[in-house]
Formats: C-alpha cells, structure tokens, sequence
C-alpha cells in the first residue's frame, strides 16, 4: 500500500511540474530534467515522475501557443489555426480540442502496444537505409501541396531559406545544443505571429466557454487516429521527429482536424518512445534517456509507468481545460496589442537570458525568415525546413 501510495505522489508531483513547464515559455521538459536530481527519488518514483512530467507537458503546453502564440517545436504549427478560433471567440475550443486529441491519442496508443512490440523492431532495422527516401518523400509532399507553380516556388524559396539557417545554427557553437530551439521558433512562429496579430490589429472578441466542439465525432476520432499513428512513425523512423510529422499533418487540413491530430502525436510519441527502449534499446527523448538511467524497463515498469501515464493525462486533461477557461475569462478585460507586445518582449528577455545576445541574434534571423510565409503567401508549414533540411542531408550522406 505504501508503495502505491508514493508512486501516486510521484505521478502527481510530476504532473504539477508537467503544467510548470507546459506554461512557462523556454522551460521544456528536458530544460527541467538536469534539477530533478535534488528531489528525493530515485528508481521506480523517479521513473514515473518523469514519465507523468513528459506527458503532461504534451496536453499543457498548447495553452500559450492557443492564447499567448508562445510556440517551441512541438506546437509550431498549431499557433496559426488556434489564432483563428481565438479571433473567432472559440479559443477554449481550440485548446479542448488539443486535450481531447492528447487523451486520445494516448489511450489509442497503449491499445497498440501489443503489436507494436513486434512491428517497431522489425521496421527499424528495414526503414534506417532508406531514410534519405523517406524524409525526401515528405518535403516533396509539404511543397507540392501548394498546388500553384508560383506558390510552389515561393515554397521551395522558404524551405532553403528556413534549411540553410537549420544548418547554420544546429552545427554550430552559437548556443547549447539542447536550447538552440528556444530562440530558432521563437524567431520563425512566435514573434512573426505576434507581427501578425499586431499588423492585421483589433482585440480578440469576448471567449465562449462553450463545452461543444465544432467538428463531428467520426471526423474527431480520424483525427485521433492519425495523432496516434503519426507518433507510432516518430518513435519507428529514425530522424523523424515530432516536429516532422506536425508539419505532414498541417497539409490539407481544417483548423479544428488539424489541432486534435497534432496534439496527438507528442503524447503518442511519449508512449512509443518507451516502446522504442524496451524493444530496439533506443533512448529518442530527454525524458526516456532519464528513465534508462532510473530503472531497468522490464514488462513490469512498463505496466506501472503506463497506468500512472494514464493518471497523469486524466489530471492533465482536467488541468489544462480549468486553466484555459481561467485565462480566458481574464483575456478580454485586457489590451491585446500591449498584451503582445509585453510578451514579445518578455520572449527577447528569456531568450537573452537562457541563450545570451548570441541567441537573440538567432532570433532576430528566425523572425525574418517567419515572415517570408506571411509575405509570399504560403504556407508556414515550409519553415520546418529548419529541421527537415538538416536531417534530409544528413540520411542522403551529405556533410555540412
């Protein structure tokens, strides 16, 4: 009994600290790691305080991409079609959505454990040669969706601009290799949406706290479904990220579709990456490293890791929805324009802060390049070429 009841401690204190970091800007989950070493745990607790954090983060941290247009490389994508409910008053929607999508996902995702245990291992070891192929298909797929010659250019355009920049700053010394994110989407989606919000201006109307979700329940569960099975890709391919699938997702779809997919596919990902260490004994996150150096995962640590994983995203889902609705109450007797303008500075400071002049400099070429969309009208999407680029070059056998 003593032994649940600290591993239920363990799940929630790492749940508070998985709204921390989901809220905060420029705090991650792997930011937060290296400090969780002065807490008194060890083994099995420790495990699950990590697990219960990283899965947490991946409901929470859509709250200041839906409301603020706080991004990091996990949420992107996702400012632009939640900006669109916010301006349309449906920003609880929006985020509603993402934690459905979220629990979703993560229930979908230990339905299939069973088989995956047996397809992640055998399709590692056939996908890894053809991975160049892989990742080329799939920058092919995202530009070609501009349909347009002329967008398709512009497309191309912003995705060797957003490349180079991905190569120039990801192989060098500018700032450490686990915060060079923060400034790099900072530039590209935070501050160019705050461009956006400050260039076409007005003040977002009042917020419906309306329960309703405006998308039916067959199109809900597609999207569920293909948040699951993007993560179950993450955790398969080498070299693909989250942030790749995200931006594959953001391809034809409604503003509404595409939030419940995307949030899917981190805590999908969180799930599969525990999968990926058990079967092929690859570690493909911050928080699954620290867990390999906790514990031993065996059938055993797996079941209880999972079970307090589902506790964590029921407080997580209850979490997320009772702080949306209160910032959003709150939202309207603000100025918005100063509101962004205060958080585009509060971004440079914590920017400054964490990665010194050299990573506002990184931003400040960040934000440039995020306007390139905005300006040649297409989709924004193409600035994740900041990590495919990098990657296709890498699998394709070139050095750079």
């Amino acid at each position: 009994m003593n032994g649940c009841l600290l591993l239920v401690a363990s799940c929630i204190t790492g749940c508070c600290l998985g709204v921390f970091t989901g809220l905060v800007p420029g705090i991650h989950v792997n930011t937060l790691l290296p400090f969780m070493v002065v807490l008194p745990v060890s083994g099995i607790t420790g495990a699950v305080m990590v697990f219960s954090l990283a899965v947490t983060h991946t409901f929470v941290d859509f709250i200041p991409s839906t409301i603020f247009g706080v991004p990091d490389e996990d949420t992107a994508l996702s400012i632009l079609p939640a900006h669109r409910l916010l301006r349309q008053g449906r920003g609880y929607e929006a985020i509603k959505l993402t934690v459905v999508g979220s629990l979703g996902a993560f229930v979908v995702s230990c339905a299939l454990i069973l088989p995956m245990l047996y397809v992640i291992p055998g399709l590692y070891h056939i996908v890894y040669p053809y991975m160049g192929l892989i990742l080329l298909g799939f920058v092919l797929f995202i530009i070609v969706s501009e349909r347009s010659k002329k967008k398709i250019a512009f497309a191309v355009t912003v995705f060797l601009f957003s490349g180079i920049y991905g190569c120039t700053v990801l192989t060098s010394p500018l700032c450490p290799e686990d915060l060079i994110l923060f400034p790099v989407f900072t530039g590209l989606f935070g501050l160019s949406t705050f461009y956006i919000s400050l260039r076409d201006g007005g003040e977002p109307p009042p917020q419906s706290i309306d329960p309703k979700i405006h998308l039916k329940t067959a199109r809900v569960l597609l999207n569920v479904l293909r948040g699951a099975f993007a993560g179950v890709a993450v955790s398969m391919f080498p070299g693909i990220c989250p942030a790749h699938a995200t931006t594959v997702l953001s391809v034809r779809s409604s503003p509404r579709e595409f939030l419940v997919a995307v949030s899917g596919v981190n805590t999908a990902n969180a799930v599969y990456a525990l999968i990926g260490l058990y079967t092929v004994g690859k570690a493909r996150s911050g928080a699954v490293i620290a867990i390999q150096e906790l514990i031993y995962l065996d059938v055993k640590t797996m079941v209880i890791l999972l079970s307090c994983g589902l506790l964590a995203a029921g407080f997580a889902s209850v979490a997320a929805l009772m702080l949306a609705r209160r910032i959003l109450k709150v939202l309207p007797r603000i100025n918005y324009r100063v509101l962004m303008g205060f958080i585009s500075c509060f971004l440079v400071v914590m920017v400054w802060l964490v990665t010194g002049l050299t990573g506002v400099l990184v931003m400040i070429v960040g934000f440039c390049i995020g306007l390139f969309p905005i300006i040649m009208e297409v989709h924004r999407s193409h600035c994740m070429g900041v990590l495919l680029f990098p990657a296709l070059l890498y699998y394709i056998g070139i050095s750079f």
